[in-house]
This record gives C-alpha cells, sequence and structure tokens, in this order.
C-alpha cells in the first residue's frame, strides 16, 4: 500500500500517462506507410532525443531557485523577452492544438460508444461538449487530486492493453511487418517526437516531489520508457493485423475525418471478435484521458501564472474559459484536424522542448557559470546537436505541409 502511495510511483505514471495519449493513437496511421522495421528505428531515435531533451528541460528548471516557476518564466530568465515571446507563443498554441486533438478524438470515442449502446446517432459536437465537461474541469482539483484519477486510467489503460496484446497475437500476420517503405519515414517524425512529449508537467512534478533530484529523475526516465514499450507493442499488434490498404486498411482510416473512431471498426470488421471494440475503444479511451490530464493541467497553471489569475471561483471558471474556448472552436469548425493539430504540435514541441532547453542550459552553464546538482552529460556539443536536430524537425513538418516529403495516404 505504501507503494502505491508513493509520490514517484504516481509522477512516474503522470510522466507515462501524459505521454500515452492522442499521439499514440494516431502512430499506426501516420506510419502505417513506413513499416514495423523502419517505425521501429524511428521510435528509438526520438525516444533518445526526448528523453535528453526532457533532462535538459530539468536541469535548466532547476536553475531557478522558486520550486512553483513555469517555462515562460524559466525563459525569461535565461533568454530575456524575445525568448519569452517565442515561448509564449509556442506553448500557447502546443497546448491549444493538443487540446483540440484531445477533444476531437475522445469526443468520437463517446459518440461512437453511446451509439452504438443506444443504437441512435448524435451530432459529433455532443461527445467533444461531454468529454469537456466531464473531465476538462477535474483540472481545478490540481496536481494532487488528478494524480489518483489518472492512476485509475492509467491501470484501467494497461489492463485493456495487454488484454488485447495476449489475446490477439495469435492472430498477428507476421508477413504484414514486412511491408513499408523508408522514404515516408520523414513525414511521421514531428507526430513521433510529439507522442513523447511529458515536458510540460516538469514544473508541477518539481512542487510535487519537492525538488528531490533523484526522484525526479527516476519519473521522467522510467515515465519515458513505458511508453516507449506500449508504442512499439501497439505498432506490432496495428501493423501484424491490418492491411496497408483495402476497406480496412490504414490508408483508409487515415483518410476519415475521426480515424480513432475508423480504427476501432476496423480492427472489429477484421477481427469479427465482438468484445474487440470495447477493449480498444476502452484503451483509446484511458488513453486520452491520462495525456489530457497532463496537458490541462499545465495549460492551467500557465495561464493562470502568466495572467496572474488567482485561482478563486472566479478564477478558476476564467481560467477554464480561456483553456478550452479556443480549442473547442477548432474542433467544432474543423472536425478533421485531428492529425493535422498533431503535426504542427510537433513544431511547437521541437521548438520548446528541443531549442529552447539547450539554450537555457547553455546560457546558464556558460554564461551564467552556474553549478548545480544535476548536469546533462555531454557539454557543448549535445546542446548544439539537439537545437540541430530540433530544427530539422521543424523543417520536416514545412516540408510535409508543402509537399516537399514523399507521402503516403493521399487521395
Amino acid at each position: 500500500m505504501s507503494f502505491i502511495k508513493n509520490k514517484v510511483f504516481g509522477s512516474t505514471l503522470l510522466v507515462a500517462g501524459t505521454q500515452i495519449g492522442a499521439g499514440m493513437l494516431a502512430l499506426p496511421i501516420s506510419t502505417g506507410a513506413t513499416g514495423f522495421k523502419n517505425s521501429i528505428l524511428l521510435f528509438l531515435t526520438c525516444f533518445v532525443f526526448m528523453l535528453i531533451s526532457l533532462l535538459l528541460l530539468l536541469e535548466a528548471n532547476l536553475f531557478s531557485k522558486n520550486s512553483n516557476v513555469n517555462l515562460i518564466s524559466m525563459v525569461k530568465s535565461r533568454l530575456g523577452p524575445i525568448g519569452q515571446m517565442v515561448a509564449w507563443f509556442s506553448f500557447l498554441l502546443l497546448l491549444y492544438s493538443v487540446a483540440a486533438a484531445y477533444l476531437s478524438a475522445g469526443g468520437s470515442l463517446i459518440n461512437q460508444a453511446i451509439e452504438s449502446s443506444f443504437q441512435t446517432t448524435l451530432s459529433p459536437n455532443t461527445g467533444v461538449l461531454a468529454f469537456l465537461f466531464i473531465f476538462g474541469f477535474l483540472v481545478v482539483f490540481g496536481t494532487k487530486g488528478i494524480d489518483w484519477v489518472n492512476r485509475i486510467c492509467v491501470i484501467g489503460l494497461f489492463i485493456c492493453f495487454f488484454s488485447l496484446a495476449f489475446f490477439v497475437s495469435p492472430l498477428i500476420n507476421l508477413d504484414s511487418l514486412e511491408s513499408g517503405e523508408a522514404k515516408y519515414l520523414w513525414v511521421s517524425i514531428p507526430i513521433v517526437v510529439l507522442s513523447f512529449t511529458s515536458h510540460i508537467i516538469v514544473p508541477s512534478l518539481r512542487t510535487y516531489l519537492k525538488g528531490n533530484v533523484r526522484d525526479l529523475k527516476i519519473a521522467l526516465v522510467v515515465g519515458s520508457i513505458i511508453p516507449l514499450i506500449f508504442y512499439l507493442l501497439w505498432e506490432f499488434l496495428i501493423f501484424g493485423l491490418l492491411p496497408e490498404t483495402g476497406p480496412n486498411g490504414l490508408d483508409t482510416i487515415a483518410r476519415e475525418a475521426q480515424p480513432i473512431a475508423a480504427l476501432t471498426n476496423a480492427l472489429y470488421s477484421f477481427l469479427k471478435i465482438t468484445w474487440v471494440p470495447v477493449i480498444v475503444g476502452l484503451f483509446s479511451f484511458f488513453a486520452l484521458v491520462t495525456s489530457f490530464f497532463g496537458v490541462s493541467l499545465s495549460l492551467y497553471d500557465f495561464l493562470a501564472d502568466g495572467f496572474r489569475i488567482k485561482k478563486t471561483t472566479s478564477g478558476k471558471i476564467s481560467l477554464l474559459l480561456t483553456m478550452f474556448i479556443i480549442p473547442l472552436f477548432f474542433v467544432i469548425f474543423y472536425p478533421q484536424g485531428f492529425l493535422s493539430a498533431l503535426g504542427y504540435a510537433g513544431v511547437f514541441v521541437a521548438i520548446l522542448y528541443g531549442v529552447l532547453p539547450a539554450l537555457m542550459v547553455w546560457h546558464g552553464r556558460y554564461i551564467e557559470k552556474r553549478k548545480e546538482k544535476f548536469k546533462v552529460i555531454g557539454g557543448k556539443p549535445l546542446l548544439l546537436f539537439m537545437i540541430t536536430l530540433s530544427l530539422g524537425i521543424i523543417f520536416l513538418q514545412v516540408a510535409s505541409t508543402q509537399g516537399w516529403l514523399p507521402t503516403p495516404f493521399t487521395n
């Protein structure tokens, strides 16, 4: 029981839960043409890149004596007003993009569950509003309150995922794992990078764990390894079950307005097992909720600090409206934007958690000459390497949008 109550355990699940979200559900869709073997290399590379950036952000966060400092304050202290403006712009667009993607996917899952249970048809916006009202308002209870709800959801996610893997693995066609072309790998990178993002909760975890560096490193490293295992198994299952093309193929799913719901339907149509939609639906739902919690909590604290809004009753109402009006507007008027939102979110991740942490650490180490109890190894070459890779991710998203890269599953 003491293990379950342990804050490091809860923080590890918060890191894992924040990463395992809408990005995971979109991975087989976005990497379908790349193939399983090429995807393994892609996932391992992105995992290492994002783990290094996560630890760099922790080092930059520890430069500040105030344990409640957020990303904007960190950037302002190290990089000045220009860096602060870049961080403000990128952070808001990142969280709004991801929140919109989660509302869209969560709403489609709720609609699908209600329609199949009661044999009725609902407006797509009904599920979106239901998802928002049920889970969006939990953020007012803070990290401690969300921690316990998140633990329940992560445990449910584990049970659903491994149940699905156990019963479906014998049906996998190993020949399907041989397909795919490496030339489509580049266009998938921004979404894969996004899938390893839990950086937004580093300031909150520092406060929650009282600045204990050892506990923070354990939570961040172990919390990142868990999603890597999940992602590789998830890719193995989907690639081994669904064809690349055809009525229930990944190419058809990628063109749907609600690809997550389409993925669930394709699995049921292909396997003809009645409980599969239930397990996949629950797994998808838990994955969305756990990541949605991390995004909502970060956006809530960020807006409260940035706009100096006190967390009184009226202040909490103002924060909730500021948090969700823009994502809700996006989902209602651009319902096909799920994968697009995740792709562009990858650009903001590269700026916020690739470029800026490396620059902040550079400033703290080599300009301010700060000596801290935690330091990421690698020196200046690693920092330059991280900045270069981050700029490369931004270029890939721009190149994909402009049609400069081979793009699979196009009409």
